[in-house]
């Protein structure tokens, strides 16, 4: 592997992939390339070729190759329609860059075209004049759907329109007959889904509205306030009302309020991370360094930070046509990618669609061909099997979790906007993290302090009180200098209101000043106030009336200051603070124990050693030393200037070295354990960060996220070992961003087109070692980063806090902004906000996302256990001609009734004890498998139906309908069969007494048989005299109007040998057969003359069927109890699962719903139940219940305890039949 190379300061590193150019990038590199066209004659193309980036050359590649803008990334994937249109868009804004040159003219002219004065500013009137022109100074927001619009989104949503779909079958059975018997039933199950999917389809958008609401208190980009000149008077303006020409005053720790050319600089320093995502302060000046706006120094950008020092600016640009405003514009169109969960959720959809379509095409076929049923009827009967297999709860208890699951993380600090980014973040098997805020607590602390010769660790005294153990000497006359000379040269101080000092708490008091000198003034804070040790020794006053201080600078490397102090031999004292090594150059003598000690080859290496050691430690590490200026040379009164190293009149040698001072971003201290947590659930935490390498490495090393030798280490430990042999053997490794880049440049050295699955080749090799971190790296580079770890089948979850983080938030599968240090337009990218900035919340959300995953399909398996007793019925109905074992109304209770309570209550089950142990779920480990549906299907919901229909049958044969007459009986109606011509003796004589067998009575009423008259008398006939003869007529088992006819007197022929009726099942033809029915009772029957017989009992009679449907919904409801507890755990038995109170009360209110359907006078006869004998009728389904939950706990108990293949394998229980 070749050797990397630093890219030169101000050089641009190549992209050879232009689909992860950032918005800042665009701008920047399109106006590099209008520049050096112009230098073009000047150079030869090939040259000038060498010099273009391949992201500068965009532009004029992007028509052939298709590239277009999609948020602030180029895409080749976006729209095609839009392409041109955004892409004109970007070449329009390059072109303005190209052509300003507010950077370029003297300031002079510059005020003269913005019409205002360098010292006293616009006057109100020309300020109120130019508000009306340009208008306010804020960007425009994003233009939003309305709310109506989101909200009919949420309500077709893919499991959504399945329910319409079976909604709009519903209204179309009744509207075809409405008149017809169980067609309200239909119409009420329509009216029910319709009802499911608004309500669910609200919850969602609630959540969502909720999100949004909350992302409103984001909105910081603009300060409130601002320090403007107007009519040479500084006054404070609202920042929205600031107008080109003004002239502002920025202060360290101010947020620039719109692009400004600087006019006065005083060591002014800005932070660009938000916008470039360079993490380092950049020094602004008033002179021009580059012909690029977007690069050179004397400019500095609406929405960046004064970190340090102070400046004056001139309002250029305001608003959307600041750098902050094209690029939030850049960053238009853009689909979310669509989440993993709601991909599961359609491929379910695909899959219950096609097996219940093509179930209701089956039995439409087998009812038309093979029962000769009439086409309405064949076709109720399929839509009927198609509603029948769609869980019409599932919609509302997915929903309910989910928003039960983001209320639970909105408690743990962290904003889910998008419900199912709680499933993704669960699925996720990669994360790739910043550093600074995330992992780390973004507060520079001091860590150790080196004085007399010795290394000692710097405990804060505010953290951890007085009863700790100390290693360093508040007395100690050398950290007392130490102590003076940082405090004196730090202008960090406190922000503090309150009078009383005693009840600050100093650690998390607001600074104002650098990271650096904040942690100097928290550590040296309860020592001494910082504000006495400033008193005690005064800075000395220049004759301007400053004091005498020349602030740090990278070409000095230090920062210096003069006190007051007045010893025998001295008046005043040189305080100076920077890199140690650089101010090692300058002492002669090192303080010890208050003592000089001149300084020798064996204190250097003490010195050169503890310097390294801090350096690896990934610790910035600070310098101090003080020099006694001779009275002689300075006496007192003397004028100081410090304008420049130049200007001063002493010497930068002799100074006394005091000691050393290192400064970390510690970690959070949850990170660690957060981070172990990740290794142990399978999830690779990749670090990207902007700091150096060595810090990067330490930190990584800290957390636990590189706990083996890195790369570099093997190499410094054996310098003949080669970079591919350490590459191998390391499982550890720290990328700099450069290398990234050069890897590109290797692979693309010749120009060629370059197929996908080449590029990036390096890239993604590095991503495979099993611990990295990405160091230094570039907006464009952490994108490219997340981009390698997906290519190699990661399911990436990335965080970020800056504008230019939002292309890799947006590329990763869930995107994590900070809440706190994010940027409203990172915030807006992401699916997830981390409202307390700490990783540990990741790891929550992971955690809460796979249970969620888990309590889904334990939710499923429940649902689709009873889904199946529900099409079942239909199939005994089409196939053998059943009665129809379940009728609608209690398909309904049971979908939306009985089994939505104990679904819901999974989203309360408590994590499974394995969840963050196991590897995260491959892409082809769906929510719902074929295991699943097998499981669920065809091993619980053959138990639960085989209860349903073993009640059913029990029941039939209690009221005088054993099971093999019921089958064979079922397919006697729809047999067409003719009846012999009766003749009578002697006319009208024949006529048998009430008292004779019961199969003697007439069939003048029999509803079932139709007649031809023989004569205009025929009414009057005892026994009809047909000339054609009888036909039946399909038995409709529901028509109230036939209930209480006994089938005996109506299922009969008539023996020509005996001239008598008989009925037509043997079953029946005992004179016994009363006997048959449990609760016959032959006082109720009305045995009159010429009457068919009526009782009001149910035995032998349609109005059976209610019982035995009755009986098959208690048997389901029985069942579904012991299913509830059996989903429970996928491994571990019930007994050791967590209590979960809410199924508890979901199991009661089940039981209290079929007692209340079943037992409750008016309300059984509404439902269509009846109140069964439940010693008799409701218990044959409980053997059934008690079967699953032993089956169940056998199958978990062979999946924990049957001997594996092999340590890392599944057993063969848990290969076969874990779901």
């Amino acid at each position: 592997m070749s050797q990397y190379r630093q890219l030169n300061e101000g050089e641009f590193p190549p992209n050879n992939n232009p689909q992860i150019i950032t918005g800042y990038e665009i701008l920047r590199q399109s106006v590099n390339l209008g520049l050096r066209q112009n230098q073009e004659a000047r150079k030869s193309s090939l040259k000038a070729a060498a010099l273009v980036s391949r992201q500068s050359q965009m532009y004029a590649q992007a028509k052939e190759k298709g590239i277009a803008l999609n948020e602030t990334i180029v895409n080749y994937d976006a729209p095609t329609n839009n392409k041109q249109d955004l892409l004109k868009k970007a070449q329009n804004k390059g072109e303005e860059y190209r052509n300003m040159d507010e950077h370029k003219i003297d300031v002079i002219a510059l005020s003269q075209r913005y019409e205002t004065s360098l010292t006293d500013g616009l006057t109100e009137e020309q300020a109120m004049a130019k508000n009306k022109q340009y208008g306010d100074n804020k960007l425009t927001e994003k233009k939003k759907k309305p709310w109506w619009i989101k909200l009919i989104l949420e309500m077709v949503q893919p499991f959504s329109i399945l329910l319409w779909i079976a909604s709009i079958m519903c209204f179309v059975l009744y509207g075809v007959n409405p008149n017809a018997l169980g067609a309200k039933s239909n119409l009420w199950l329509a009216i029910i889904l319709i009802a499911i999917i608004l309500l669910t389809g609200s919850i969602t958008y609630n959540q969502s509205a909720k999100a949004d609401a909350l992302m409103e208190g984001f909105k910081n980009f603009l300060p409130q306030k601002c320090i403007a000149i107007r009519g040479g008077e500084k006054v404070e303006v609202p920042a929205e009302k600031l107008v080109p020409g003004d002239i502002i005053e920025i202060k360290m720790g101010d947020k620039i309020p719109a692009d400004v050319r600087i006019i006065q600089s005083r060591e002014m320093k800005v932070d660009n991370s938000a916008l470039t995502g360079e993490c380092d302060p950049l020094l602004r000046v008033t002179e021009l360094t580059s012909e690029n706006p977007l690069e050179t120094k004397n400019l500095a950008f609406f929405g960046t930070l004064c970190k340090e020092g102070s400046g004056k600016g001139l309002v250029i640009q305001i608003g959307d046509n600041t750098v902050m405003g094209q690029i939030a514009d850049l960053a238009t169109g853009g689909e979310t990618p669509e989440t993993p969960l709601n991909k599961e959720l359609k491929r379910f959809v695909i899959l219950i669609s096609c097996i219940a379509v093509g179930l209701g095409i089956l039995f439409l076929i087998l009812s038309l061909v093979v029962e000769d049923a009439s086409v309405d009827t064949a076709v109720g009967q399929a839509i009927g099997i198609i509603v029948a297999n769609v869980p019409e709860g599932l919609l509302g208890c997915i929903t309910v979790s989910l928003a039960i699951t983001a209320k639970r993380l909105a408690d743990k600090q962290v904003l889910v906007k998008n419900l199912e980014a709680v499933e993704t973040l669960g699925s996720t098997s990669c994360i790739c993290s910043d550093k600074t805020g995330t992992l780390t607590q973004n507060k520079m602390t001091v860590a150790n302090v080196w004085y007399d010769g010795l290394k000692r660790v710097a405990l804060n005294k505010l953290k951890h009180g007085r009863n700790t153990e100390y290693e360093y000497d508040t007395n100690d006359p050398t950290f007392r200098d130490l102590h003076d000379c940082a405090i004196i040269t730090s202008e960090a101080k406190f922000n503090i209101q309150a009078k009383d000092k005693a009840t600050i708490n100093w650690l998390e008091t607001p600074t104002i000043g650098d990271a650096s000198e904040t942690a100097l003034i928290k550590f040296f804070q309860p020592i001494e106030d910082i504000e006495n040790t400033r008193q005690r020794r005064q800075l000395v006053e220049l004759s301007d009336k400053s004091l005498a201080k020349m602030p740090f600078n990278s070409t000095n490397k230090f920062s210096l200051c003069i006190v007051n102090w007045e010893t025998q031999d001295s008046y005043y004292c040189v305080y100076i603070k920077g890199a140690p090594e650089k101010l090692w150059t300058f002492s002669s003598y090192l303080l010890v124990e208050g003592r000089n000690q001149p300084i020798d080859e064996q204190i250097t290496q003490k010195f050169k050693s503890v310097n390294v050691s801090f350096g690896k430690g990934g610790e910035r590490v600070l310098g101090f030393a003080k020099f006694h200026l001779p009275r002689s040379e300075f006496q007192k009164g003397y004028k100081f200037n410090l304008n420049s190293i130049d200007t001063l009149k002493f010497k930068l040698e002799g100074f006394t070295f005091l000691g050393l001072l290192s400064l970390m971003d510690p970690p959070k201290e949850t990170v660690p354990q957060a981070i172990k947590k990740c290794q142990s659930a399978g999830i690779k935490v990749i670090m990207v960060t902007g700091d150096q390498p060595p810090t990067a490495g330490a930190i990584a090393k800290q957390i636990g996220i590189i706990t083996g030798k890195t790369v570099d280490d093997l190499l410094e430990e054996n310098p003949s070992m080669s970079y591919d042999e350490a590459f191998n053997l390391a499982p550890a490794i720290v990328i700099h961003g450069d290398m990234i880049v050069q890897a590109l440049e290797e692979e693309n050295q010749n120009g060629d087109y370059v197929p996908e699955h080449m590029k990036d080749r390096r890239l993604r090799s590095w991503c495979s070692k099993p611990q990295v971190v990405f160091a230094r790296t570039s907006p464009a580079q952490k994108l490219m980063i997340v981009r390698a770890c997906q290519y190699i089948g990661h399911v990436v979850g990335v965080t970020g806090d800056g504008v230019n983080d939002s292309p890799a938030i947006k590329q990763g599968d869930i995107g994590i902004s900070m809440g706190i240090s994010g940027s409203d337009v990172t915030k807006d990218a992401a699916d997830m906000i981390l409202l307390n900035d700490d990783f540990a919340s990741i790891v929550d959300g992971v955690e809460e996302g796979r249970k969620i995953f888990d309590n889904l399909k334990k939710t499923i398996v429940y649902l689709l256990t009873s889904n199946i007793t529900e099409v079942f019925p239909y199939v005994g109905e089409i196939a053998i001609g059943l009665p129809l074992p379940l009728s609608n109304a209690f398909i309904l209770t049971i979908c939306i009734g009985t089994d939505i309570l104990p679904a819901i209550s999974f989203a309360y089950e408590e994590a499974e004890i394995d969840i963050m142990t196991r590897k995260p779920r491959k892409k082809d480990d769906h929510l719902v498998s074929l295991r699943l549906i097998t499981h669920a299907y065809l091993l619980q919901g053959i138990i639960a139906t085989s209860a349903g229909f073993f009640s059913y049958f029990s029941t039939m044969n209690e009221y005088g309908f054993p099971p093999q007459l019921l089958l064979s009986f079922m397919n006697t109606p729809y047999q067409k069969i003719p009846w012999p011509t009766i003749t009578l003796a002697n006319g009208q004589s024949y006529a048998p007494p009430p008292t004779t067998w019961v199969w003697d009575l007439p069939n003048m009423n029999n509803p079932f048989l139709t007649t031809q008259p023989y004569s205009p008398d025929w009414q009057q006939a005892p026994i009809l005299t047909v000339q054609e003869g009888f036909q039946r007529t399909p038995l409709n088992w529901i028509n109230p109007e036939i209930i209480y006819y006994d089938l005996r007197y109506i299922f009969v022929y008539y023996d020509q040998n005996y001239q008598r009726w008989f009925p037509t099942f043997e079953e029946w033809q005992n004179q016994n057969s009363d006997k048959l029915c449990r609760y016959f009772d032959r006082s109720d029957y009305l045995l009159e003359q010429n009457q068919y017989p009526i009782n009001t009992n149910a035995c032998f009679k349609t109005a059976a069927l209610k019982y035995a449907q009755t009986s098959y919904f208690v048997a389901v409801v029985l069942v579904q109890w012991s299913n509830v507890f059996s989903c429970k755990q996928r491994k571990m038995s019930v007994i050791y699962s967590p209590i979960n109170v809410v199924m508890f009360y979901g199991v009661l209110l089940e039981t209290l719903i079929f007692i209340f359907i079943v037992y409750i006078p008016g309300v059984n006869n509404w439902f269509g139940a009846r109140p069964v004998d439940i010693l008799n009728l409701g218990m044959p389904g409980l053997p059934y219940s008690m079967c699953l939950f032993c089956w169940e706990e056998l199958r978990k108990y062979f999946i924990r305890n049957y001997a594996k293949p092999d340590k890392y394998s599944p057993n063969f229980f848990e290969a076969n039949s874990l779901w």
